[in-house]
């Protein structure tokens, strides 16, 4: 993860040392205790680097969640790909990446935390947007071959709309997580035209599986994948 963020940006403006301890510090306390209770002081304090220094390089903290929701996207596509190797249904597969996601934040107060305040954030936001819109297209292009990667934008500024709205909606026993997941999914796949049995079929597939259990596994191989990163990577 953090080799990847170095290799990107060594293509335009290479990072310092100080910037990737920086990120370094800022990602495992965004990881560890969640970005809401994350402080500047807090990433000053983990990496020994003052709080001048880090705001020359990084405004607010906001700067330095959108690094991290770079690679979080990035693996997000990468399960969704292991999806259509197991399945050949593109379709599926992408449902599914989604309601692992909304799995995962209603069980994970942390994953919440960070997947909510990205969605808040402006830039952040687009990005996503931008990202989805461009993933959904070279996945789903075949699936609906009428529609151009415009169509894909415009929808996707509707989708993610409701995607933040799921997650600012919590389950209860009168709205189940089974409920949400569904209603989204559903509502998604009528906004692409995706005829009612296929529609069926999927989220059908989808509640079958143990997808709460499969949403902690994948964001803990996330986790490790960067902690990884920190240790084969030096400064």
């Amino acid at each position: 993860m953090l080799r990847r963020i170095i290799e990107r940006h060594s293509k335009i403006d290479p990072l310092s040392d100080t910037e990737i301890q920086i990120i370094r510090g800022a990602t495992k306390l965004f990881l560890q205790q969640g970005f809401s209770k994350t402080t500047i002081r807090e990433i000053s304090k983990e990496t020994g680097i003052g709080l001048g220094t880090i705001t020359y390089y990084y405004r607010t903290k906001e700067d330095l969640l959108k690094l991290l929701i770079e690679e979080l996207m990035e693996f997000h596509f990468d399960i969704i790909e292991e999806a259509i190797e197991k399945t050949n249904d593109n379709i599926f597969s992408c449902a599914f990446e989604v309601a692992v996601q909304i799995a995962l934040c209603e069980n994970d107060s942390k994953a919440w935390d960070l997947y909510y305040s990205a969605y808040s954030h402006p830039s952040i936001f687009e990005f996503i947007k931008d990202w989805a819109a461009k993933k959904n297209y070279h996945l789903l292009k075949d699936n609906f071959p009428d529609m151009t990667e415009d169509d894909f934008r415009r929808i996707e500024n509707v989708s993610s709309g409701i995607e933040l709205a799921a997650f600012l909606s919590p389950c209860s026993r009168y709205f189940t997580l089974d409920e949400k997941i569904s209603l989204f999914l559903e509502s998604i796949m009528k906004i692409f035209n995706v005829q009612e049995d296929k529609r069926r079929e999927i989220v059908d597939k989808v509640l079958a599986l143990d997808y709460q259990k499969t949403a902690g596994e994948i964001f803990e191989r996330f986790i490790n994948k960067v902690y990884s990163s920190f240790k084969n990577t030096s400064v």
